[in-house]
């Protein structure tokens, strides 16, 4: 069975916890989510253990 979201393309530029948990939800839904991150800011995600 095909997701709701099956076709549609996120770009994700979220940094904090409620961004990717949200684009992380979407593609549970079947959204394709290319997730970019900046090579000079850290991210909290990376840092959490």
């Amino acid at each position: 069975m095909a997701g709701a979201l099956e076709g549609l393309k996120i770009l994700d530029f979220t940094t904090l916890l409620p961004g990717p948990y949200a684009t992380m939800m979407l593609a549970d839904m079947g959204a394709e989510v290319l997730r970019i991150v900046s090579a000079s800011r850290s991210d909290i995600i990376n840092t959490l253990p």
